[in-house]
């Protein structure tokens, strides 16, 4: 997919990924403001389809590694294997290339197309939220601007109802894979269910990378955000070196 970034200027080239939900997608962010992304709806096998995907759009793009000034990643929330699997290509890029990354929040990730479905309703505060099954949602509220109003958070539909009445939100727009089970808890019909996939798209992260300021060189690698104890260890960024390099 190609598209053109309106008033396009001078961008740092970025690369980013996302796999923290059942997509597996890439997107590069080019100087000229176009951006050029791939996904696949894989469910699983995220470890073994990054590096082809991330390799594919370089090649297809005539960019190589030593071109990207930027990388952007999401660290969750989302499932386990999939937040590592992201974070682990990063890492591995960084550390070969002196490259900056870039992280976005899953649930941040998910609202950045938010106010184009929406209309640019200006009343509406956007809440995401995430099945992350064993009877919990993954929440995070933001205001008609996008901007975070609260720290991502784990909880019970009815806890979170309970939290999102405390703020004071009746009319909500309510997205992400858990959106009906927490609009079936809430007591107002005053809410919107937005269609709109359920996982990030990488071409929204590469062009919100590229207006990001400039970070520190010596700033640390982000790391996973778990809202709850994760069930295995990050991949070692070597193992994603040696895939990216063959």
């Amino acid at each position: 997919m190609l598209a053109l970034l309106p008033n396009p200027q001078h961008r740092p080239l970025v690369l980013v990924c996302d796999t923290s939900q059942q997509a597996c997608s890439v997107a590069l962010a080019l100087p000229d403001g176009s951006i050029i992304e791939r996904l696949e709806e894989t469910g699983r096998g995220h470890t073994e389809k990054l590096p082809l995907m991330i390799a594919d759009i370089l090649t297809s793009s005539s960019v190589g590694l030593k071109d990207v000034e930027r990388l952007g990643v999401t660290i969750g929330p989302g499932t386990f294997a999939g937040v590592r699997v992201g974070l682990a290509a990063m890492r591995a890029i960084r550390i070969s290339h002196q490259l900056p990354i870039y992280a976005i929040t899953t649930t941040h990730a998910i609202v950045l197309p938010v106010q184009q479905i929406a209309g640019g309703n200006e009343e509406r505060q956007s809440i995401v939220v995430i099945d992350a099954r064993r009877g919990e949602l993954y929440c995070q509220i933001f205001d008609a601007q996008g901007v975070p109003i609260s720290d991502a958070m784990a909880h019970t539909a009815k806890g979170l109802v309970e939290i999102i009445e405390k703020q004071g939100i009746t009319r909500p727009n309510i997205i992400g894979s858990g959106a009906e089970i927490l609009a079936a808890q809430m007591q107002t019909d005053d809410l919107t269910c937005l269609e709109m996939p359920f996982w990030p798209q990488a071409g929204l992260i590469a062009e919100w990378v590229a207006r990001q300021e400039a970070i520190m060189e010596n700033t640390p690698p982000p790391e996973p955000l778990y809202l709850r104890p994760p069930d295995a260890a990050l991949p070692s960024a070597s193992s994603y070196l040696t895939r990216l390099e063959r």
